[in-house]
């Protein structure tokens, strides 16, 4: 016994020391489960995170999709819109110009008109003043016979 005695020191401290190790296993291997526990979790919301992103994701996809379509329809009418106002202006211009085509050719029958009887006019003057030249050199004559006389 007095040999136990002398290793009951040695003893104690290796038990001490073993149940210190052991007690230190258990712990660190509880923190790792813990942080294997952590790290599920944190997986767990990660992956809700990740498919909450994607659902908004696809919800942005959808209504940028859904408003470049109402663009592309507003555009298209108003595409519709211009090309039927530029083609009621092209029908006004178009009856306007033949209105004024019509105008112009009554316009020019009346100028031609007017310009015929202007010539019409001066031809009746030149024959009148050709008269009135034949009638005043008979007179003349005339009066210079009376004159004679």
């Amino acid at each position: 016994m007095s040999d136990f005695m002398s290793y009951w020191g040695v003893l104690a401290s290796m038990l001490t020391a073993t149940s210190a190790a052991v007690l230190y296993f258990i712990k660190s291997w509880r923190d790792v489960e813990a942080l294997k526990e952590h790290r599920r979790a944190q997986q767990t919301q990660i992956t809700a995170l990740l498919e909450k992103v994607d659902n908004y994701h696809i919800a942005a996809l959808a209504r940028e999709v859904k408003h470049k379509q109402a663009f592309e329809a507003k555009l298209q009418e108003a595409r519709t819109d211009t090309a039927r106002e530029a083609a009621a202006g092209r029908r006004e211009s178009a009856n306007a110009i033949l209105r004024l085509n019509e105008r112009v050719e009554a316009l020019d029958k009346l100028l031609s008109v007017a310009v015929e009887r202007q010539n019409q006019l001066l031809d009746s003057t030149r024959r009148q003043e050709v008269r009135n030249e034949r009638v005043e050199k008979m007179l003349w004559r005339t009066n210079s016979r009376l004159n004679e006389e």
